[in-house]
């Protein structure tokens, strides 16, 4: 059974479904944290469909409690319908004009500020919300609509409080138009 099948987000399930991925057991270090999602949107054949973009980087966890977090190094790509695999993508591959010592050192910590006070339910619940907040973004994504206006907002909202401050440079980098519209706050002048 499923996690979705249990009552989980989709979006959770995805993650979940990467996870236990064969290409990720072989690519993947055993260290490796899987981002949020990032809804990549096309029509094909005139008919809309929706892939999960997810970034991948390495968090090592700290002895003294918390982890380390470095750039992601990878991406994968899942369709959202099927949570078939569509895509793997070594970024150190693909951007060969970024230097190999960006991905050696760590760029941030989790827990972050604006998550460092809550339990571990507390954190997992507000995780599962935005997860459950992705799948209505997927959802009226996959047919061909904006979603509504409230859980836009949630959504801003949660992702902006999640979202690990040292990773939106690169998340900026993968999907600059997506950040631009979901997540609050200020952006770089070349985002437009």
């Amino acid at each position: 059974m499923s996690r979705a099948d249990r009552g989980l987000p989709r979006c959770e399930d995805i993650v979940g479904t990467l996870r236990r991925s064969r290409t990720f057991r072989e690519l993947a270090p055993m260290e490796c944290g899987i981002g949020w999602p990032v809804p990549i949107a096309v029509i094909q054949d005139g008919v809309p469909r929706v892939f999960a973009r997810l970034p991948l980087f390495v968090l090592r966890p700290d002895p003294a409690g918390g982890a380390d977090l470095f750039p992601p190094f990878a991406t994968a790509t899942l369709e959202w319908s099927t949570r078939r695999l569509v895509e793997y993508t070594d970024l150190r591959f693909k951007e060969p004009y970024r230097s190999w010592q960006e991905w050696a050192h760590p760029i941030g910590r989790f827990p972050h500020p604006a998550v460092e006070g809550l339990s571990n339910a507390g954190y997992r619940a507000l995780r599962t919300r935005l997860f459950g907040l992705y799948d209505e973004l997927f959802a009226a994504f996959s047919l061909g609509r904006q979603p509504d206006g409230a859980a836009t907002a949630e959504f801003r909202e949660l992702l902006g409080q999640l979202l690990e401050p040292c990773l939106v440079p690169s998340y900026r980098r993968l999907a600059p138009k997506f950040l631009r519209q979901y997540l609050p706050g200020d952006h770089l002048p070349d985002e437009g």
